[in-house]
């Protein structure tokens, strides 16, 4: 039997409801075979937190109402404060089985108030309309009159200078009308979703693009369970619509798909490398790849870091900012690698160093080889434009990049154990022995959450900062001396 549904429905849950009744009745009903949160969902609900603190600054004398996990008393300390006419932070209110915490409320008039919603994305998208029509259903519910609905959001052309300006920071867009239009059918669907959340089993809902919008559903090892471990339809190359498709005709594995079915070049080339469980080599294009790399090679990887909050001057929202590179110089064919690093010692703007160490490192001639490299090229650019001494040689420099991703992308090399993708942590384990497993940080995401988490956290000892920062060591030093191990294995399968 479900478990009793709670009286109310969070703003959460709500949003959770209209993407799959299936999720919501987990939520209720079988909470515990949901995967917990992870570190990297966790760094952005907590850049999230530091954004909305922020937002309050600009309603100087507000009161933050201590949150309560009982909606009803959190509702009468809302209300109460309410009569204090002074912007509210946190405040919570309930009708109709529904419960909203308010980001802002800020009085206006005699009797009126303007609903906040506070976003840490650079722009409205269509759910916050949901969201914040939720919250003004249940606010004016509650006996409030909201004049006004806005969404605030990262101003992602803003410059830091000094001190952080949220006036600028922030950009705020009235969407009192989209709310309204959204409003009528609130109702109706609380509803239907506590007619679900009571069903005795989960509702039976089909896989579909819905899966994934407008986030990936923690449901997909619970309802995509019915898929191979591996070689599934969905690994199709640039193929979702065509995998769901291929899925109504009961096709499960690339080995399943049809002679019959329209299939692109690289994916026809895929299905018949994993039918014949052999790579596809065209020889003669990556000769003419490994062709455009001229000596000395210099093997280039960074990490960054991309807060929604500047963290230092001359960046905007959201900028990679290189906190950490892995180089490998190879002076000559068949010359030992020569390794060189570099990782931020502290808070300090890194990027200065960086471009002054590599500026040396990287000299005047040669072929500076990174992976997916308009990445490496990008940040290296926004560096130089905080650093204008470096613009020149930046612009010298794009044009040395080479860029490994192309033969992968490009299909010239194609192994199954790749699964259709061409990024690095498929490639790597794929053509060589080398893998991620068993790493302590294993992607550039966990990265860039756990620098900052021993750089700005609090009460982060040397022993644990010291922990991280040789993880971050290895890992960094893995990708580059990766790309090494594919240029060598190119040239292998050339001379096979």
């Amino acid at each position: 039997m479900p478990k009793h549904p709670s009286p109310f429905l969070s703003k959460t849950k709500y949003l959770e409801g209209l993407k799959c009744s299936k999720l919501l009745w987990y939520e209720y009903n079988r909470k515990e075979d949901l995967p917990e949160i992870d570190a990297a969902t966790q760094a952005i609900m907590d850049q999230g937190t530091r954004v909305g603190e922020l937002a309050h600054s600009l309603y100087p004398g507000g009161v933050k109402l201590e949150r309560d996990y009982m909606p009803d008393k959190q509702a009468e300390k809302s209300l109460k404060a309410a009569k204090l006419r002074k912007p509210l932070f946190e405040a919570g209110f309930v009708y109709n089985r529904a419960y909203a915490l308010a980001d802002i409320l800020n009085p206006v008039g005699k009797d009126a108030w303007d609903l906040i919603e506070v976003k840490s994305s650079t722009s409205v998208k269509d759910e916050y309309y949901h969201d914040v029509a939720f919250q003004k259903y249940t606010y004016e519910g509650a006996g409030l009159k909201i004049r006004k609905c806005y969404l605030m959001y990262i101003n992602n052309q803003y410059v830091r200078k000094g001190k952080i300006d949220p006036n600028k920071l922030f950009a705020t867009e009235d969407v009192t009308k989209h709310a309204d239009e959204v409003i009528p059918e609130i109702e109706g669907a609380i509803a239907d979703m506590f007619e679900a959340i009571g069903r005795t089993d989960a509702p039976r809902i089909k896989v579909g693009p819905h899966c994934d919008k407008p986030y990936p559903c923690p449901l997909e090892d619970i309802c995509w369970d019915f898929l191979p471990p591996k070689d599934d339809i969905f690994c199709l190359y640039s193929g979702t619509k065509k995998a769901y498709e291929l899925l109504e005709r009961g096709a499960l594995r690339i080995t399943d798909i049809n002679a019959d079915v329209s299939l692109s070049y690289k994916q026809n080339i895929q299905v018949s490398s994993h039918r014949s469980c052999t790579p596809h080599v065209d020889k003669k294009e990556i000769k003419a790849f490994l062709n455009t790399l001229g000596y000395p090679l210099y093997f280039l990887d960074f990490e960054t870091l991309n807060p929604a909050i500047p963290a230092y001057d001359n960046s905007r929202p959201y900028e990679a900012i290189p906190f950490q590179y892995s180089l490998y110089i190879v002076k000559d064919e068949g010359a030992e690698p020569e390794h060189r690093s570099y990782l931020a010692p502290g808070d300090k703007d890194p990027r200065p160093e960086i471009l002054k160490q590599l500026k040396t490192l990287l000299g005047k001639s040669g072929s500076v080889v990174a992976y997916n490299a308009t990445f490496e090229k990008t940040t290296l650019r926004h560096a130089s434009e905080a650093y204008p001494e470096y613009q020149g040689w930046v612009s010298l420099l794009e044009e040395r990049v080479v860029d490994l991703l192309t033969p992968f992308r490009g299909f010239f090399y194609y192994h199954p154990d790749q699964a259709g993708s061409a990024s690095l942590k498929n490639v790597l384990p794929a053509m060589t022995k080398s893998k991620y497993d068993n790493m302590q940080i294993a992607d550039g995401n966990m990265a860039s959450t756990e620098y900052c988490r021993v750089t700005f956290g609090k009460n982060i000892d040397e022993k644990e900062w010291q922990c991280v920062r040789a993880a971050l060591e290895k890992y960094c030093d893995l990708d580059t001396k990766g790309m090494i191990e594919i240029v060598r294995e190119l040239e292998k399968v050339c001379k096979a």
